[in-house]
């Protein structure tokens, strides 16, 4: 799957709806509600690890692990799989109806894109639109339990060229860097609130507008490190759950930030406008650069907290 700057993009994904069945999309539980897999699409070989707890790592989930930011429209995590790119929103509703008090259930919307191995893969734009249009739903008693897989349209993503990057403010430069270095290293990083106000965004829309700048620089490194399952982004659910994962959980205090070598991503930003993702001019870098092509470890990064 590779990036075509500026063209609007067709995504087709399998999909996987965990929870309860309801009567009607607003009402109540139906009374025959148990939890599981509600709808599978038929691409899905083994739905069961979709499931919330199993996908994090058999996990005993509670609504409190969730912010209350988030609560409305549930937390967001992705996922590199071995099939590809796993992207999970996972929200706890009353058992009553949307909206009523009372007990909660958990009910998860896990999208699959197959096949997504590198980050140049992943379409500039998906991280934006998850975060804002991706929701969970749950289940209606009776509808089709094998839906068709769906389609997604993404806007238009125009690549961020190296003037972009120079007119930013030293702090936003360095928080793109952080996520750039924490993404190519493999360690968590949590998105600065005060970086936020400053562009007056949503800390968990600037996020992911950043990750769809990483994914769309043609430099060809891995979403994974071996053969293990790696988190990606975490919004909105306890960091804990999701290690390594690039977060932003509104309960924690402080913001991070970190000074990162913001060489290697302007060196990166100046190839994308250069160059396209292709296996010939995959290869070893020079420089300050040779971030970009270096397998993922566990070295750990230090980081400067602000209050």
């Amino acid at each position: 799957m590779e990036t075509i700057p500026g063209q609007a993009r067709t995504l087709m994904f399998e999909e996987v709806c965990y929870g309860k069945p309801v009567r009607t999309p607003g009402g109540p539980l139906h009374e025959s509600a148990l939890y599981g897999v509600n709808a599978v699409t038929p691409g899905i070989d083994n739905p069961l690890r979709y499931i919330p707890a199993n996908f994090l790592g058999n996990t005993n989930l509670t609504s409190s692990m969730i912010d209350p930011e988030f609560a409305g429209r549930g937390a967001l995590i992705v996922k590199a799989v071995d099939e590809g790119l796993a992207i999970m929103r996972m929200r706890y509703r009353a058992e009553a109806g949307e909206g009523e008090s009372g007990r909660q259930f958990l009910l998860s919307r896990t999208l699959l894109l197959p096949d997504i191995h590198y980050w140049h893969e992943i379409p500039p734009g998906l991280f934006s639109w998850c975060e804002q249009a991706l929701v969970a739903q749950p289940f209606v008693f009776d509808h089709p339990a094998a839906p068709p897989a769906r389609q997604v349209d993404l806007p238009p993503f125009q690549p961020r060229d190296v003037n972009w990057f120079d007119n930013l403010s030293q702090h936003r430069q360095i928080q793109l860097g952080s996520a750039f270095q924490a993404i190519t290293r493999r360690i968590g990083w949590t998105v600065s609130r005060m970086v936020a106000e400053e562009e007056k965004q949503r800390p968990a829309a600037l996020i992911a507008a950043d990750l769809d700048v990483m994914s769309s620089l043609p430099r060809k490194f891995p979403l994974r490190d071996g053969d293990q399952d790696q988190f990606i982004l975490n919004l909105g659910l306890e960091p804990v759950l999701t290690p390594g994962a690039i977060s932003y959980f509104p309960g924690h205090r402080g913001s991070a930030i970190e000074a990162p070598d913001l060489h290697a991503l302007r060196i990166a930003i100046i190839s994308s406008e250069e160059n396209k993702p292709s296996e010939q001019r995959v290869g070893p870098s020079r420089g300050a650069s040779d971030s970009l092509d270096r397998r993922i470890g566990s070295e750990p990064i230090p980081l400067k907290w602000l209050s």
